[in-house]
């Protein structure tokens, strides 16, 4: 089992005193119950104001002090409008945990918008965190919504203390190049939080020839399956060679829902889908099952998509999977600097099946021996969200403008002044 975070770093390190209130928009969807995890995990009290919704891990109870808000839908903006105006009143009951905070948390701007009202009708005085891990399409537009949204999104940033990425793209594409945000910024990347870590072992080589070619190639795609594209591409991947590769698929299906997904692979036995599984239970049975990560992601291709760093690059890499990904884009990019795998130009089909039969096992070892070789920070939050929680307990109690701040590598502390 990996050594907690105090371990890893060589020394004891003492809890963290404080409260969080955290905003999110799902309690029930992984990332926030990692970060909430990791705070919790650092000895910080978090009382959670979320919504849910009710499509992921719908038997999961929060471990937190959690006042549920109700449930809204992806996209659905009107109504999450009217979603947020019912929540304010239901916040506003516990003034006195806001008012106690000593910061404020926020996941995506709906989250951020409540907590910025909430914190003005409570006279609560923590400083504001504005967290986004992916910059949704409706930013991005040309049209009267886009710029609304952009607009609102300004003034969020104008009165947050801080804002966290998970990848330098979005501060490079959109932030500092679209929006014009010169304040705080931090970046932590999607990495296995420590507190999962403790709980799941990294796997070890085997010894020189123990390891025999397999009959197939296992591809895993997992997590959020959301890119339709995705799911095509790797339909032709299944059907160009199903003697050499298989395609084993756990999460869930948002984008083409579950019926149309399972239509899809239906006509192919090589495809295999084993429903939702649970983070960080099950990270070890289903990375063990596979060679390679998809890595790709076309949803948002152009924006989004060519920005984000995911979490299956990072938990892939824990287990020593090897990615795939395109060329293109900054997972392709984090793919190359750390060696953690190859990447594809256009036409990217052609050229995975062209790979997937040049593949070799000796190829495959030597690859992974080199990802595993890798430190465990590449991977996994050893110190990243306690720097984190650190510089905002650190910040002063009333919100201030900055001026221009660089983008912070994952642990980075800004202080202000330095």
């Amino acid at each position: 089992m990996p050594a907690p975070e105090h371990e890893a770093a060589g020394g004891e390190l003492p809890p963290l005193q404080g409260c969080v209130a955290f905003f999110g928009h799902d309690w029930q969807e992984s990332t926030v119950v990692k970060r909430i995890r990791a705070f919790t995990g650092l000895g910080l009290r978090v009382v959670g104001f979320n919504f849910r919704r009710d499509k992921f891990w719908r038997d999961f109870q929060p471990f937190w002090e959690n006042v549920p808000l109700g449930i809204t839908q992806d996209r659905a903006y009107l109504k999450r409008l009217t979603a947020l105006l019912r929540a304010l009143p239901r916040v506003l009951r516990h003034r006195r945990v806001l008012r106690e905070a000593d910061f404020l948390y926020a996941r995506n701007i709906d989250m951020g918008a409540l907590a910025l009202a909430a914190k003005w009708l409570s006279g609560a005085r923590g400083p504001l965190v504005y967290e986004v891990l992916d910059v949704q399409r409706v930013f991005l537009g040309s049209g009267l919504v886009s710029r609304l949204f952009r607009w609102a999104e300004r003034q969020l940033l104008k009165r947050s203390d801080l804002l966290v990425i998970s990848s330098p793209g979005f501060n490079t594409h959109y932030f500092r190049s679209v929006q014009g945000y010169r304040g705080r910024l931090f970046l932590l990347e999607n990495k296995i939080s420590f507190a999962q870590a403790q709980a799941i072992a990294r796997p070890q080589m085997a010894p020189a020839g123990d390891e025999t070619a397999p009959e197939k190639w296992v591809i895993g795609w997992f997590g959020t399956l959301r890119c339709p594209k995705s799911l095509a591409m790797l339909c032709r991947i299944a059907e160009a060679l199903p003697d050499r590769v298989e395609i084993y698929l756990r999460g869930v299906p948002t984008e083409t829902g579950l019926e149309a997904f399972q239509q899809a692979i239906a006509g192919h036995p090589n495809m295999i889908y084993d429903g939702e599984y649970r983070n960080p239970e099950d990270l070890a049975a289903i990375y063990g099952r596979v060679h390679l990560t998809w890595a790709f992601d076309f949803l948002d291709e152009g924006s989004n998509s060519d920005w984000l760093l995911p979490n299956r690059l990072y938990e892939g890499g824990y287990f020593g999977s090897v990615a795939i990904a395109s060329s293109h884009t900054q997972t392709g990019a984090k793919v190359r600097e750390l060696g953690l795998g190859y990447t594809f130009e256009p036409p990217e089909v052609d050229n995975l099946v062209a790979f997937l039969r040049w593949y070799s096992m000796d190829e495959h070892r030597a690859r992974r021996e080199h990802i595993l070789s890798l430190p465990l920070h590449a991977f996994c939050d050893l110190h990243d969200t306690r720097r984190l929680c650190e510089l905002v307990l650190g910040l002063p109690s009333r919100p201030r403008r900055q001026a221009a701040a660089p983008l912070l590598p994952s642990g980075a502390l800004d202080r202000p002044g330095e």
